[in-house]
């Protein structure tokens, strides 16, 4: 097995040294099977969710309270370990301060501008480009289809 860093394929592919923030759009994510029971393989290469580029509203929401958090934490000079946060069973044993802090108040959050799961972009389109998007990319760029 080899293991090499995302930023090194990138720049090889692309020619540029990417920042750590460009690589979701040139990049792929590697899945491993977790809860997928049933794959064959441990893990796979998929492109990147649509969402990585235009999060949902819900997602920045989410985002912006995590970030939150761990500024307050950082204020707070929280170090060390403990044991899982009660809020939090399903998580790890233990975690660093900082870490454990964010976990108990993440626990149970939900965005005040969440969408319902059927609306989710990943179950209406499944590309980043639609059919039609191609299609008419192709005939101005003189793509013969």
């Amino acid at each position: 097995m080899v293991l090499v860093r995302p930023t090194f394929v990138m720049s090889a592919v692309t020619q540029v040294f990417p920042r750590r923030s460009e690589l979701a759009i040139y990049g792929m994510q590697i899945v491993s099977r977790g809860g997928v029971w049933w794959a064959e393989k441990a893990a796979w290469f998929r492109n990147t969710p649509i969402t990585v580029l235009e999060p949902t509203d819900g997602q920045i929401q989410t985002r912006i309270r995590f970030g939150e958090l761990a500024k307050e934490a950082k204020e707070k000079g929280l170090t060390g370990t403990r044991e899982k946060p009660a809020k939090s069973e399903r998580l790890g044993r233990y975690f660093v301060g900082a870490a454990a802090y964010i976990a108990d108040k993440m626990a149970g959050y939900r965005a005040p501008a969440r969408k319902a799961p059927e609306e989710y972009l990943s179950r209406t389109r499944r590309t980043y480009r639609t059919l039609d998007e191609l299609k008419r990319k192709a005939i101005e760029e003189g793509i013969p289809i």
